[in-house]
């Protein structure tokens, strides 16, 4: 009796602390989310095209880096060998759309994805080990980015446009794409490391995509980051992913020369909000 009755104390004990534990982490993500939403209010309340007070804007929210990885629900891959910790396993088994290139031409395909244990030259210490992930498709083009399977993927040509790989501060970029216009422009902060130094030192890198469509401007942050260690923010991608008519962005989103953050930017997610396009899916990995 005594036995059964201890027993029951310590699941109930065990219980209340995950549930502790669960409350405790809901709570910092809705602390983090609300943060994120109020720093992005911030940012994209401004209707004017000054940018003087754009940049005025910004550096209100000095700690403030957009977007955050956590909040971004799409799972997307790249093909190439990664570490163990940078792939899931299960994601094999998966519905997978590969962004493909061939000869100039974009498609979106669906495609098998293989992922097999290979040694990691990095990480491991000999070359029987096997830490390491490497991702392949079925289809053998050149693979963009691959995009875990969601209603508004099918397999089609993707018609795409060429910008800047990357925009320095005060540099825009107008095109028109499927009868928008779309303005891409950044800002950032520079200054000499020391008053006798070459060195350039970059920081409140922010970038923005202008819409005019029916007459209408909508304005949307991109990229924002406080601090740049030798790598710009680089568009990779811009098309029409989703197949709405409206642009879709790949983004490089790393701030770090080591690091590599390709986010997926949709238009069709982002018409629910009455938004021109947001981050929904990145995939982080490092060099060495």
């Amino acid at each position: 009796m005594f036995g059964s009755l201890y027993l029951k104390y310590i699941c109930m004990k065990e219980f209340c602390k995950l549930l502790v534990f669960l409350v405790v982490i809901f709570q910092i993500l809705s602390c983090d989310k609300k943060k994120t939403d109020t720093a992005i209010k911030k940012f994209e309340s401004n209707k004017t095209s000054d940018k003087a007070a754009i940049v005025k804007v910004s550096n209100e929210v000095d700690d403030f880096s957009f977007p955050v990885d956590s909040t971004l629900q799409i799972k997307i891959l790249r093909t190439e060998i990664f570490h163990n910790d940078e792939v899931e396993k299960h994601f094999d088994k998966k519905v997978w759309f590969g962004l493909f290139k061939k000869d100039n031409v974009y498609t979106l395909s669906q495609t098998q994805v293989f992922i097999k244990s290979v040694n990691d030259p990095i990480v491991d210490e000999n070359e029987e080990d096997k830490t390491g992930w490497e991702v392949t498709t079925s289809i053998k083009d050149t693979c963009i980015v691959l995009i875990e399977k969601k209603p508004y993927l099918s397999n089609r040509e993707v018609w795409n446009i060429k910008v800047p790989a990357n925009l320095a501060d005060n540099e825009d970029f107008e095109f028109n794409y499927k009868n928008i216009e779309y303005t891409l422009f950044a800002l950032v902060k520079k200054r000499k490391e020391r008053v006798d130094s070459e060195w350039i030192e970059v920081s409140d890198y922010s970038l923005y995509l202008r819409a005019y469509e029916n007459g209408k401007e909508t304005k949307t942050l991109l990229v924002a980051k406080k601090n740049i260690d030798e790598r710009f923010i680089e568009i990779v991608f811009a098309g029409d992913i989703d197949g709405d008519g409206k642009l879709d962005l790949i983004i490089d989103t790393s701030n770090h020369y080591n690091v590599s953050s390709p986010t997926l930017y949709l238009s069709k997610p982002a018409s629910e909000e009455k938004k021109i396009i947001k981050p929904v899916g990145v995939f982080t990995t490092v060099g060495c």
